[in-house]
């Protein structure tokens, strides 16, 4: 059986042994004063500030690939060899300013966590100390560039593919050997025929193939949809990884919106890489529904990383822990394993390793549940949903009787809320998923980490039975974290005005029988 598809596009970075990260002998204070060009971003939005961390100085390994709208790194980043000594208006030198050199905050990370969570100048976090163990003192205000300097740098979006159709090739149009358009399209070059295009082979009577073929000239998102599946075998997933990547990047790009870039951020104290901005749900729909065409194993590692969302790779005895959706990853680590005999790797961070097994985690996080934790659970519903003027709240907030003698409320033998049947019962407000952004300590809960950020139904593990009918709900349903909801096989919100579709990970769809959420929208 496939895993559920429709709920992460990440760069192929260079195969460097995270585990053994190259050390960074760039010094930024140099005599010669070097400029980064201003706003350059590569394909994926990775800045000149994220090589410094993913490849070693002068960017042997990714300095030329992944060109953006102004060329590649080697061209425009100081690390990479590129920029400019001569300062460009309105720039700083980048020697002005210098993170403090052994500073990271009370959780282990250093200033560049803040360039990920948090606004230019870190108006939300800025004030948070270091560690005990930290060798600088003060805030991240007092030792981070990016929180001293609010600065919002202007990217400019990537162009599409055409999608028009409105080219015709040259009719007649021949190259030397008696070869027209279609031969290029089906057989001879990629879309734009960067290899082919005006290559002396190509010229005809009329010109080249760049100046006569729409494939060449002006190619459109059919023909990178074409040309992505074609080199989705294993045979270019092994000899050239990159070409097939960057083909299905530009045919992922014709359906989906430019993604807000992916970073992959460091814990120096906890020694674990964390990856931020996984969870793409256009680009979760394109990936998994290749995967299941072509069925091959790499194509599926993309699509679960699209699907599934952020995950920490701990170096240490290489182990992952799955911050969005473990059971996702578990659909996808079976179905790869079973399906075709294929080990699920983090292409995010391009490393040999393999995923550890997600089904684990996943078992333990539903075993380790408190029944405590429903009951709250319950309470946050209640209290979001108006409960004082339910037409039956029976029992409900009164903590002398059991959680599971609440009117609607049915339960397993160890107290674990297995039903709820909340229909037609006066409920308002909004659909019962909702976001926490700390602990009970005052410790921030970032947005990538559902696991503990949301709650109400998001964390009934033992759900099978929803039933929030004709009630008068509103608002967007959010159904990504239920996706962990592995039990759940009825579920029905109809009759109240929500917006959103049913997704296809609402929970396990393969056992998910009655799903439904009416038209009274």
């Amino acid at each position: 059986v496939s895993p559920s598809a429709a709920v992460v596009q990440a760069p192929i970075f260079s195969p460097a042994d995270v585990s053994n990260p190259p050390v960074n002998t760039f010094d930024k204070s140099a005599p010669s004063t070097c400029f980064d060009t201003p706003n350059w971003v590569d394909y994926y939005g990775l800045v000149c500030d994220n090589y410094e961390v993913i490849d070693e100085p002068g960017c042997p390994q990714l300095g030329s690939l992944h060109e953006g709208n102004m060329g590649v790194a080697k061209d425009n980043c100081c690390y990479c060899g590129g920029g400019s000594h001569t300062l460009p208006p309105t720039t700083s030198p980048k020697s002005m300013c210098n993170d403090t050199s052994g500073w990271y905050n009370f959780e282990g990370y250093d200033c560049s966590w803040y360039e990920v969570f948090d606004d230019p100048g870190c108006p939300k976090y800025g004030n948070q100390t270091a560690d005990n163990s930290s060798t600088a003192k003060g805030s991240a205000k007092d030792n981070c560039c990016y929180c001293q300097n609010a600065v919002v740098s202007t990217l400019s979006p990537t162009k599409a593919p055409s999608s028009s159709g409105t080219c015709f090739d040259t009719e007649g149009w021949e190259d030397i050997n008696g070869d027209g358009c279609e031969w290029y399209q089906r057989y001879y070059d990629d879309p734009g025929c960067p290899e082919r295009g005006n290559d002396i082979a190509s010229l005809g009577t009329m010109g080249p193939a760049a100046e006569n073929c729409c494939y060449c000239k002006d190619p459109t998102c059919g023909d990178y949809k074409s040309r992505c599946q074609y080199y989705t075998r294993e045979y270019y997933w092994t000899f050239d990884p990159n070409r097939v990547q960057s083909m299905c990047d530009t045919a992922t790009f014709c359906d989906c919106e430019a993604a807000v870039s992916i970073k992959i951020v460091t814990n120096l104290r906890g020694s674990y890489i964390e990856t931020v901005g996984l969870y793409n749900e256009c680009k979760c729909n394109f990936w998994s529904n290749l995967c299941e065409e072509t069925g091959v194993g790499a194509v599926c590692d993309y699509a679960a990383e699209y699907c599934c969302g952020d995950y920490k790779y701990y170096q240490e005895g290489n182990r992952f822990w799955y911050l969005n959706s473990p059971l996702c990853y578990c659909d996808f680590f079976n179905y790869a394993r079973n399906e075709f005999g294929h080990s699920s790797k983090p292409k995010a961070l391009n490393i040999s390793t393999e995923f550890s097994n997600p089904c684990d985690q996943f078992e333990i996080f539903v075993s380790s549940g408190e029944t405590e934790n429903e009951r709250e659970s319950l309470e946050a519903i209640y209290f979001a949903t108006n409960g004082q003027n339910w037409t039956n709240n029976d029992k409900w907030m009164n903590f002398t009787v059991s959680h599971c003698k609440w009117y609607g409320i049915s339960c397993d033998d160890l107290g674990y809320v297995t039903s709820i049947d909340l229909q037609n019962n006066n409920l308002e407000g909004q659909f019962p998923v909702y976001t926490r952004t700390e602990n009970s300590d005052g410790y921030p809960i970032l947005d990538n980490d559902w696991l503990r950020s949301k709650f109400g139904l998001a964390t009934l593990l033992k759900l099978k039975m929803l039933d929030l009918s004709n009630n008068k709900l509103s608002g967007t349903i959010d159904y990504l974290p239920l996706y962990n909801l592995h039990s759940l096989t009825h579920f029905d919100v109809s009759g109240n005005h929500l917006s959103g579709e049913v997704d296809a990970l609402v929970t396990n769809v393969c056992r998910l029988q009655s799903a439904t959420h009416g038209r009274a929208w």
